[in-house]
């Protein structure tokens, strides 16, 4: 497998996913080498993370009262700039992303908690059961699994467009939603699928280089 590349991950809460790619890295499953995790809050615990990891923890926080959107967005893309990434990863990553940035890192992979089409442009997909799903997408999907009673959920990577969890599937993973009647359960139940879409998303991305 060709690499490392350089990544550097976006995250915006506790940072698992985060550390199961650190892991993997270290490991010497993934052919990567990641340069540094950038989170837009300053108690995420995803930059502990980083710190635990060697990697360098990178915090650019929005302050809404007194800085416009686009003035982030400077900021943010001149905050990845500096780590000379290859590729980008946002895992747990909860600002969409404005065009300046996705021009400048086209290389840039998201992780989604459901099962999403593998036609970008469809709202429905099959699930392994043969049965249709809504294509959960935005901030909220495993909310709104268990609010619209949808039997399987799942992971996805994808690549970052304009279109929000529209972009190219790298990798996507159905789970069933079982017995999980809240969103943490259903969270937990999922983080392991999570994983294991990431891995290969990433295996997949290495070796189309």
């Amino acid at each position: 497998m060709p690499g490392p590349f350089r990544a550097t991950i976006l995250a915006s809460g506790a940072g698992s996913n985060a550390g199961n790619v650190l892991d993997r890295v270290r490991a010497g499953d993934l052919p990567l080498r990641i340069v540094a995790l950038i989170a837009n809050d300053e108690r995420a615990g995803a930059l502990d993370v980083a710190r635990a990891h060697g990697v360098e923890p990178i915090t650019v926080v929005w302050d809404r009262p007194h800085e416009s959107r686009a003035a982030f967005d400077a900021r943010l893309i001149a905050s990845v700039e500096r780590t000379r990434p290859q590729l980008v990863l946002l895992l747990g990553w909860m600002h969409l992303l404005p065009d300046t940035f996705l021009e400048r890192f086209p290389e840039t992979i998201n992780l989604h908690p459901a099962f999403l089409p593998a036609d970008p442009a469809a709202d429905e997909t099959v699930a392994p059961d043969g049965s249709s799903i809504p294509a959960l997408r935005g901030a909220h999907a495993l909310r709104d699994a268990l609010r619209l009673g949808v039997r399987w959920t799942g992971a996805t990577v994808h690549y970052v467009t304009s279109q929000t969890d529209r972009g190219a599937v790298l990798e996507r993973i159905p789970l069933a939603v079982g017995d999980a009647t809240t969103e943490a359960e259903l969270r937990e139940r999922v983080r392991p699928v999570e994983f294991a879409a990431v891995t290969a998303a990433i295996r997949r991305w290495a070796l189309e280089r």
